[in-house]
């Protein structure tokens, strides 16, 4: 089989952004896949006014991956576990393409409205993607969208022809949302939409898959919410500034419990502390010169 995992960025090459390409590199060369990293490069964002917001999609516009049976796109902020050997192409079987959701994200929507992101606008999103594309969108027990997250994917070669030939493109899917909040245009629920049309084969990947890691809400009290189980195989750290942080911090987040990261930060992380001269921001870059 021919696998091939794919990476993007776009803009100046941060200490985390070079951690991800290092070890996610190292992590196809175990399992036997190739491995592609795009920087600072326009492809899919020539088909789009939204470019850069799409470039992680390059493989469903680049007829240059065509040639591979699987290809996996994966964010910049996603790390392995330390010593993953499990193979994420195994993962399908004869499927489309394969996913992971965010479980917890339905519940978020409802109590939380952060630049427009809630349930009610959910539920209006999928309307509009079945009323003009034919999209079955899922739903919880609740009745509440349910969320998807393109930090991990796996395409198989048929999925991704179907994708090229059968979706709607980039641009027609953003004209159809331009009432909607930014976020809502972006290629996260471009993709979320549809994988779930009628003829594509989808499979539900285990959420060890995309463990993702990240502030709960914008209020003033929010925690660290840490998907983590205890089999977690790629680290989602969606901190804001993560970027920044040394590869020493990151292999901790990704490999450690909370208790032991051992970060020397203000004790309102991840808020930004009240009246005081360390700003979060400073204090993140701060983290760069801790050692363990």
């Amino acid at each position: 089989m021919k696998n091939i995992i794919y990476q993007y960025w776009q803009g100046e090459m941060k200490p985390g952004v070079v951690a991800s390409t290092k070890l996610m590199k190292a992590y196809a060369e175990r399992i036997g896949a190739e491995y592609r990293f795009d920087h600072n490069i326009t492809i899919a964002g020539k088909f789009v006014n939204v470019p850069i917001y799409y470039e992680p999609a390059n493989p469903l516009v680049d007829a240059s991956f065509d040639v591979y049976d699987n290809v996996a796109l994966v964010d910049i902020d996603v790390f392995p576990v330390d010593g993953l050997n499990d193979n994420m192409f195994d993962l399908l079987d004869g499927e489309d393409a394969g996913i992971c959701t965010e479980p917890k994200q339905p519940y978020f929507r409802t109590i939380y409205n952060s630049g427009g992101i809630n349930s009610v606008i959910d539920k209006k999103w999928a309307d509009i993607c079945k009323r003009h594309w034919g999209v079955q969108y899922p739903v919880d027990s609740k009745d509440r969208p349910e969320v998807f997250n393109t930090g991990v994917v796996v395409i198989s070669k048929a999925g991704l022809q179907k994708m090229k030939t059968e979706w709607p493109t980039f641009q027609e899917y953003v004209n159809q949302m331009r009432e909607f909040p930014n976020f809502y245009r972006l290629f996260q629920d471009y993709f979320s939409a549809f994988i779930h049309l009628p003829n594509f084969n989808l499979k539900r990947l285990p959420n060890e898959w995309n463990c993702y890691m990240h502030k709960v809400g914008s209020h003033p009290n929010a925690k660290i919410g840490d998907n983590r189980p205890e089999n977690a195989k790629l680290v989602h750290i969606m901190f804001r500034t993560a970027d920044d942080w040394s590869t020493d911090v990151l292999w901790r987040i990704t490999n450690k419990p909370i208790a032991e990261w051992n970060l020397h930060l203000h004790k309102e992380w991840p808020n930004e502390p009240s009246k005081t001269d360390n700003s979060l921001l400073g204090q993140l870059k701060d983290i760069s010169n801790v050692k363990s």
